[in-house]
């Protein structure tokens, strides 16, 4: 517990730090850092050995943050078709050339591990660029929504987990994950509501020069949908651990396993919250 604990209040001043930078080169370089470490983890896991796909899968890593955060301001930005498009043949290309070492289920592997993280941070990346694409979304307006991805995650999970501790009696997956409960699940998605609700509250009242543009109560609804689709997020995780006969993806976090199993959550959020921002703001501006 104690060292669950102290784990998690080093995740929290990562996450403090990551509002504050917002809008700082730092948060580029975190996202570039996290998620080459999340692709490595991932692929260690799979049991990918050849050097090349690491190398393939780590460049399309980088390629696609760097494309998210400052590619159209630096002239570079390739539409993310064409590189996946260029990655996947690229891949089907390595397979044929060293098929005696490389199965399929490799090459299928590696694409899962280096899309899943490194798209979702580089939808953070686009979150915190919505002031670029809508005269409505402030500076501010981007900050909270970096706080609203990074809190529906994070006290989910939190919530979730002392109130099953404490309440929790019937069990939401026990083949998958034996420890979570639905007490604990209700707890997460009404603390997490509660904590999101408040904080923008506080700031529409206090901080923002002009409201959000989403309604109150369609940012309740937004930040249940988002508990639910972090559970799930840290299900399939789970999931995937099961199958391969881990415990934990990595050990970089002491208490809390790998870089992939503190943001097994954020991977499946980050997406959900920038594209349903941009038809929320669109319908509601």
């Amino acid at each position: 517990m104690k060292t669950r604990v102290i784990s998690g209040v080093i995740a929290g001043l990562f996450g403090i730090a990551a509002i504050i930078l917002t809008f700082s080169p730092y948060l580029d370089v975190l996202c570039f850092g996290v998620s080459l470490v999340s692709v490595y983890e991932l692929m260690k896991v799979f049991g990918v050995k050849n050097k090349v796909m690491y190398a393939l899968s780590l460049t399309f890593s980088a390629l696609t943050i760097v494309n998210a955060g400052y590619g159209e301001k630096i002239g570079i930005s390739f539409p993310i078709g064409a590189v996946v498009t260029v990655y996947v043949l690229a891949m089907l290309i390595l397979m044929l050339a060293d098929y005696e070492h490389i199965t399929f289920e490799q090459a299928g592997l590696s694409m899962v591990a280096s899309f899943l993280l490194p798209y979702a941070l580089a939808c953070f990346l686009k979150i915190r660029n919505l002031t670029d694409e809508f005269s409505a979304i402030s500076r501010g307006h981007c900050r909270f929504l970096v706080w609203f991805c990074l809190a529906s995650a994070v006290f989910t999970d939190t919530f979730a987990y002392f109130t099953g501790v404490k309440l929790g009696k019937h069990k939401l997956c026990p083949k998958i994950s034996p420890k979570k409960t639905v007490e604990g699940a209700v707890g997460g998605i009404v603390g997490a509501l509660i904590i999101n609700i408040v904080a923008l509250a506080i700031c529409n009242a206090w901080v923002f020069h002009r409201p959000i543009p989403i309604p109150l109560w369609v940012m309740a609804i937004f930040s249940v949908v988002l508990s639910v689709i972090s559970m799930f997020g840290d299900l399939s995780a789970s999931t995937i651990k099961r199958n391969f006969g881990i415990k934990d993806f990595g050990n970089i976090i002491p208490g809390h396993g790998g870089i992939m199993d503190r943001m097994d959550s954020i991977s499946f959020v980050t997406p959900v919250v920038y594209f349903t921002t941009v038809l929320l703001v669109k319908a509601f501006s």
